[in-house]
């Protein structure tokens, strides 16, 4: 995401102070910190004041602003608000911006060179970064490829209507090889008891690896697992 945030960045090319609102179980705001500072910009992370949220991510951006914990929308208004009101140019929401949906498809491109896989299993709260990977990936057929089988699995933390919406502004919709799947696991539950071979953000990739576990009996081929976070 780190490179996808950068080019977010310099196409942007901020005259004005960035804000933006990072929430409990995101690296959002330390990511943003370290790009501006990278790139000379200045940004402000708006944060849940709440015991909760990790100090240590509090600590790597320079200019914080807690504002009252409350619901998602909520707090995105408030930080909406409160960029108006101090000049302030607010980041979008999820980072859904053409160039970050661009960056993630030409991290995959650049990955299917390496790799040859059919099928593709990644997380998603918004939607944001999984729809630039199954942009790329293309699991539908085509008048240049009518028998593709490539499939595309996403598992979500926030609600499928959410995951519905964000792909039907791409004329996309779920089918026998786009599926989206909703948790059985709540967002801000740790699997603690659970372990993966590899490191895995425990509100969002965590839950989708268990899912795949859970289901591989069903893929026939390759399969791509798509690790977007390391351990919270």
């Amino acid at each position: 995401k780190l490179t996808a945030l950068k080019n977010v960045l310099t196409t942007i090319k901020p005259s004005k102070p960035l804000i933006h609102l990072s929430v409990y179980g995101s690296w959002s705001g330390w990511a943003l910190a370290e790009v501006s500072k990278e790139l000379d910009y200045e940004f402000i992370m708006a944060y849940p004041d709440s015991k909760k949220f990790p100090q240590h991510i509090i600590e790597k951006s320079e200019n914080v602003l807690p504002i009252k914990p409350n619901m998602m929308n909520v707090m995105y208004n408030k930080v909406g608000q409160i960029a108006k009101e101090k000049n302030y140019i607010r980041l979008p929401y999820a980072f859904d911006h053409d160039t970050y949906i661009a960056t993630q498809r030409q991290r995959l491109r650049e990955v299917k060179k390496e790799l040859d896989f059919d099928h593709l299993v990644v997380s998603s709260g918004s939607g944001v970064t999984c729809l630039g990977l199954m942009l790329e990936h293309e699991p539908w057929a085509s008048l240049l490829d009518p028998r593709n089988t490539r499939t595309f699995h996403t598992v979500n933390v926030s609600g499928e209507d959410t995951i519905k919406k964000k792909f039907l502004k791409h004329q996309i919709q779920p089918s026998e090889q786009i599926e989206i799947v909703k948790s059985e696991f709540e967002f801000d539950d740790m699997m603690e008891s659970y372990e993966t071979p590899f490191p895995c953000n425990e509100f969002w990739d965590k839950k989708a690896w268990y899912w795949l576990e859970k289901n591989i009996q069903k893929f026939e081929g390759e399969i791509l697992f798509w690790n977007l976070g390391g351990n919270w």
